[in-house]
């Protein structure tokens, strides 16, 4: 067996290497070293335990709404969606693929998360519009100046996380309106979900409009960026302004919403989590 090489040799360490364990280990406290090296392994496997059920979950709700193909509503004899664990699995399995390393997969699901996020400060601001006197256990104050500003600090983080993130984002989202529209098409899913594509009309202009920020700016892959450091900050922050507000005015109208929440079954109505049988 030949001995490994010194750019082997360094990946291992880059590998294996953590800055609080080297520093147990310069003062000679290696129990403390192996502990955070266990901890290492411990702490992700429990978010991974967490994330494999959760999306599962996500995938029932999602075909429950007529997103996804019906067979993700499929349960076991315990109530757990067991198609969308296998799902789980293989699309994990399968996004290691395109990324270098655990840190970049964090980036994606950083940006991911975040673009799923920007919506609550949306939402909020059309409740508020459209349905003022609604009751509800908490009113957030100044909602009308921290909605705004909490979606173009998204926008914002979804920018930092650099252009080598953002693109493979962008190929997700493309993914996830393919299955969307083949749902459609093909009748996977007896359940239609409601479409306003008048109300939906600023979201692919959000997106693409995004991508190009990205891609021109000081975190995109041109070595001279169009928008230089600080400049593409104030691009998307008003993008970000022009696209909230637009987005209010396309907003579905108090009737439409109201509407729509009466035609909601509760999982206790309709046995959310059945078996199948």
């Amino acid at each position: 067996m030949s001995p490994a090489t010194p750019s082997e040799t360094s990946r291992l360490y880059t590998l294996f290497s953590s800055p609080f364990a080297d520093i147990a280990t310069l003062v000679s406290l290696g129990w403390l070293a192996t502990i955070i090296f266990i901890d290492a392994v411990i702490s992700p496997a429990g978010t991974g335990v967490i994330y494999t059920t959760g999306s599962s979950r996500v995938a029932y709700g999602l075909s429950r709404n007529g997103y996804v193909p019906s067979m993700f509503e499929w349960t076991s004899s315990r109530s757990v969606p067991w198609v969308g664990l296998i799902a789980a699995f293989v699309t994990g399995c399968i996004c290691f693929l395109p990324f270098p390393s655990w840190q970049s997969l964090v980036g994606l699901i950083t940006s991911a998360s975040v673009l799923m996020y920007a919506g609550a400060p949306l939402s909020l601001g059309v409740f508020r519009k459209q349905l003022p006197d609604t009751e509800r256990p908490f009113r957030l104050p100044m909602a009308e100046i921290l909605c705004p500003v909490a979606f173009a600090i998204a926008g914002l983080i979804i920018l930092w996380t650099t252009w080598d993130t953002d693109w493979k984002l962008g190929v997700a989202i493309l993914i996830g309106y393919a299955i969307l529209i083949a749902n459609r098409v093909f009748d996977l899913n007896p359940h239609k979900p409601y479409l306003d594509w008048r109300a939906a009309s600023w979201l692919p202009v959000y997106l693409v409009g995004m991508g190009v920020i990205i891609y021109l700016s000081s975190f995109g892959p041109l070595t001279d960026p169009v928008l230089p450091f600080g400049w593409d900050m104030l691009a998307v922050a008003l993008f970000s302004f022009v696209i909230y507000y637009w987005a209010l005015a396309v907003s579905l109208k108090k009737d439409e919403i109201e509407e729509m929440l009466e035609e909601v079954v509760l999982p206790e109505e309709e046995g959310l989590g059945a078996p199948a049988g």
